[in-house]
């Protein structure tokens, strides 16, 4: 999934008052600490979940955190 494919499908999930509370608080997290939400965007193209999980491990308890929930909203 590239860049434009997420943005798209978190504008359509927005619309879900439980998803965008949800996507609201982790974002807030993400938006605080320089440098994540580039981090997030190349965890979020790669295409192996092993991939993903080994480059989530390597970041903060906070951001890991944040990241996987974004993640799992993206993939729920």
């Amino acid at each position: 999934m590239n860049a434009f494919d997420v943005i798209r499908k978190i504008q359509m999930k927005m619309n879900d008052p439980a998803f965008a509370a949800k996507f609201n608080n982790a974002s807030s997290i993400v938006n605080n600490t320089p440098g994540l939400q580039q981090e997030i965007m190349r965890i979020a193209q790669m295409s192996s979940e092993k991939d993903q999980a080994a480059a989530i491990a390597r970041l903060p308890k906070q951001a890991r955190d944040a990241v996987q929930e974004i993640i799992n909203l993206l993939n729920g």
